[in-house]
């Protein structure tokens, strides 16, 4: 796994270039997945690798993690000079913060 600090932007240690997955993240079963992605033809590849793999990637869209993972137990929101994003957190075994920007992921970092 590959941590970049963006300075520049006041970004801390967002993970970036690879997947991440969760001790106790419990994958949904193969009906709940197929279900999901024929209500859902317009879901891009990555998304669909990531929801058969079990696994999480920068690029995926925020309904993708919603899927995932439920609902966040927490949602903060952070102005960025360039634009508004939402920090949601997750404890599963371990904190894993999503950053959203626009309809997906922009970044991800796991304690």
């Amino acid at each position: 796994m590959i941590k970049l600090v963006l300075s520049a932007v006041a970004l801390t240690a967002i993970v970036l270039g690879g997947c991440g997955s969760s001790r106790d993240f419990v994958k949904p079963d193969q009906a709940q997945i197929d279900a999901y992605i024929q209500a859902h033809p317009d879901l891009p590849e990555l998304d669909k690798a990531c929801i058969l793999d079990g696994r999480f990637e920068i690029g995926m869209r925020r309904e993708t993690v919603r899927f995932l993972l439920g609902e966040p137990k927490k949602i903060e929101q952070i102005k960025q000079p360039w634009a508004l994003q939402e920090k949601w957190y997750y404890k599963k075994g371990n904190v894993k913060v999503f950053f959203m920007e626009g309809d997906g992921v922009v970044g991800i970092e796991e304690n």
